[in-house]
């Protein structure tokens, strides 16, 4: 029987997608967002009441497919502050270039350039949230 054997292959259990690398990032933001996924209208109202985990990510689908969604947690910067995420980047990790038309630079600022420019809401002030990359 013929067999078709997949000439980039590769396995990293357990964060394999079939073709596509899954590069990681964390969005930290300034204060606990751990009870702050949905929207708010008893506390907030108009725009400001919107999920700022939300808003984040869709700020991030802005530019790149969200593979894989983690819990808010903590992951550095203090309790329910920080959400972990993975982006599909096909043929490899993105480089950095001139995503914004001027700068070069790497996706991580890119992504909390776009992040930082939702706003506040639910109190949570986006300006001030960072997006770094990491491995595994």
């Amino acid at each position: 029987m013929a067999t078709i054997n997949k000439k980039n292959e590769t396995v990293v259990a357990p964060f394999f997608k079939n073709g596509v690398t899954l590069q990681f990032f964390n969005v930290s933001f300034e204060s606990t967002v751990a009870a702050k996924l949905d929207t708010d209208y008893t506390n907030y109202s108009g725009a400001a009441a919107r999920s700022p985990v939300a808003v984040a990510l869709e700020a991030i689908a802005q530019a790149v497919t969200i593979e894989v969604l983690g819990t808010v947690g903590n992951n550095g910067t203090g309790a329910g502050q920080d959400l972990r995420f993975a982006v599909a980047a096909p043929g490899g990790a993105y480089p950095s270039q001139t995503y914004d038309g001027t700068n070069s630079e790497t996706l991580a600022q890119h992504l909390e350039d776009l992040v930082q420019a939702g706003g506040t809401v639910q109190g949570v002030n986006l300006a001030n949230s960072l997006v770094t990359a990491y491995t595994l």
